[in-house]
């Protein structure tokens, strides 16, 4: 047997003891430990050099994603200011706004006159008001004042149909702002959701270069071991050190983006210091969504196409507001008073004469000519209508896209996810066994190097599938009107206040 065919069958029996020798770490412990520095060169050449860490506070908030979407429903300030604005307009919706309940009203008045009349009056100086005496054709002054106190009450009998209309858009008003004070906490939770699962990503991802690293140091610690017996050059421990150290350069680079994350994650939970939160759940993926019924309920719960829907109806009634200026409108009013008269103007001479009066009065107006201004005002109003019954045309034919386009991404990353989770595992053991192989010489560290930064670029594509996966799902289930827990949902608690 030639010496070739005895090294060939020797290969699978040295790999499978060194593969069995390899603990699940990958580290080779029976190489000796990596120093601080290396003799490179004829010089010493440091090897772990300090890298800035990136600690969360200790009172951080290690927070759930159900829980950062509650917190974040509780103190952002932004959701806040749109559910105020939902409650404000359901505050609008009452009888007196739309004018169905009478008025009353108080009033009270002084008058006084004096009127000189030069000719006619008859003659004698006894009349009442006068104060000058003088007969015939002479200057005769009439003199009055006059204290008014009344109480009135006022009602429109018929107004054309105005209160009617304008009741029906308070409350279509009131319930497009209810379902729009949701949508705008839908995204919110959408957008906690994006931020949390992108932490989670990132917290992946440093675990993918910190694996790197551990391979790369366990590489220079071979090449270390290697040179000193003599069996390999200086060169190939400064490659090695190189490798590291891009390694935990990158390491350093992927913390940077983590803690980017965090804190992005910690302004839209409004905490005072955004650092200090900390993501529990992991980015794995749950069971599948049922993507046929997400798009059903697309189609009939979105909640910005029902509020444009409500816009619809309170553009309508605005049609109905202004048709009801063509019609006459009737008012009845009634009233008590009381009048204080005297015939003199003012002190000193006051005698007055004090009597109650009862009031009472219907009318009626019909408008006949104000210059075509109804005629536009009803025409811009329809221009309104046809303005939003396009803009949520429009809307639907978005949201139809977008659930397609969405239940195809997550659909695809899914299936992406399976694929790459399998190469995932084919890859850390291709690290192991090539590990075994770079220590009994049988592959090159450029052959190992290739392995490790297949094994990076595995976990990089399976983690990104991972993320838009979810967050394909997340926004597949905001479509629907499904992404709000159910405590956090402001609609139903304010059409109760305004629908009849």
């Amino acid at each position: 047997m030639t010496d070739a065919v005895r090294s060939a069958l020797l290969v699978p029996v040295l790999l499978a003891a060194a593969a069995s020798a390899q603990p699940a770490s990958l580290r080779q412990d029976s190489i000796p430990p990596l120093p601080d520095s290396l003799r490179l060169y004829g010089g010493t050449v440091p090897t772990r050099i300090a890298l800035p860490d990136f600690p969360p506070p200790p009172d951080a908030l290690r927070l759930t994603l159900e829980e950062a979407v509650d917190l974040a429903l509780v103190r952002n300030p932004d959701r806040a200011v749109s559910a105020l604005e939902g409650f404000r307009a359901a505050n609008d919706v009452t009888l007196g706004n739309a004018g169905y309940l009478p008025t009353l009203d108080a009033s009270a008045g002084l008058a006084g006159s004096r009127s000189d009349v030069l000719f006619g009056g008859g003659g004698g100086g006894d009349g009442a008001g006068d104060t000058t005496g003088t007969g015939g054709g002479g200057l005769r002054a009439f003199e009055s004042t006059t204290l008014d106190a009344a109480l009135g009450v006022g009602y429109t009998v018929y107004d054309g149909g105005l209160r009617a209309a304008t009741l029906r858009r308070l409350r279509a008003e009131a319930r497009r702002l209810a379902l729009l004070a949701d949508a705008d906490a839908e995204q919110l939770a959408l957008d906690v959701t994006a931020a949390y699962l992108d932490a989670a990503r990132q917290a992946d991802l440093a675990d993918a270069f910190a694996e790197a690293v551990a391979v790369s140091e366990d590489r220079l610690r071979i090449a270390q071991a290697e040179v000193r017996i003599g069996t390999a050059a200086e060169i190939d421990a400064a490659l090695a050190l190189a490798d590291y150290n891009a390694d935990r350069a990158a390491l350093l680079q992927q913390r940077v983006l983590l803690e980017g994350a965090r804190a992005t994650l910690g302004g839209l939970l409004a905490l005072p210091d955004p650092d200090a939160v900390v993501v529990t759940d992991t980015l794995d993926l749950g069971p599948p969504a049922d993507l046929g019924a997400l798009a059903g309920r697309a189609a009939t719960e979105n909640r910005r196409v029902r509020s444009l829907e409500a816009a619809e109806l309170a553009a309508a009634e605005d049609v109905d507001a202004v048709r009801s200026e063509y019609r006459p409108t009737v008012r009845a009013s009634a009233g008590l008073g009381l009048t204080v008269f005297d015939p003199g103007f003012l002190p000193p001479d006051f005698a007055p004469a004090v009597g109650p009066s009862l009031r009472y009065g219907l009318t009626a107006s019909l408008p006949l000519f104000d210059g075509g201004e109804r005629d536009r005002r009803l025409q811009n109003a329809e221009i309104r209508v046809r303005q939003a019954e396009l803009t949520t045309e429009g809307e639907a034919a978005f949201v139809r896209g977008r659930v397609a386009r969405l239940a195809a991404l997550a659909r695809g990353f899914r299936g992406l996810v399976d694929l790459e989770s399998q190469n995932e595992a084919i890859a850390r053991e291709n690290v192991r066994v090539a590990l075994a192989q770079l220590r009994l010489g049988f592959i090159t560290p450029v052959d190992l190097r290739q392995v490790q930064l297949t094994l990076v670029d595995v976990r990089r594509r399976r983690v990104e599938a991972v993320y838009q996966a979810r967050l394909a799902e997340a926004e597949l289930r905001l479509l629907a009107g499904d992404l709000l827990p159910a405590s956090s949902v402001l609609t139903p608690s304010i059409l109760s206040t305004v629908d009849p």
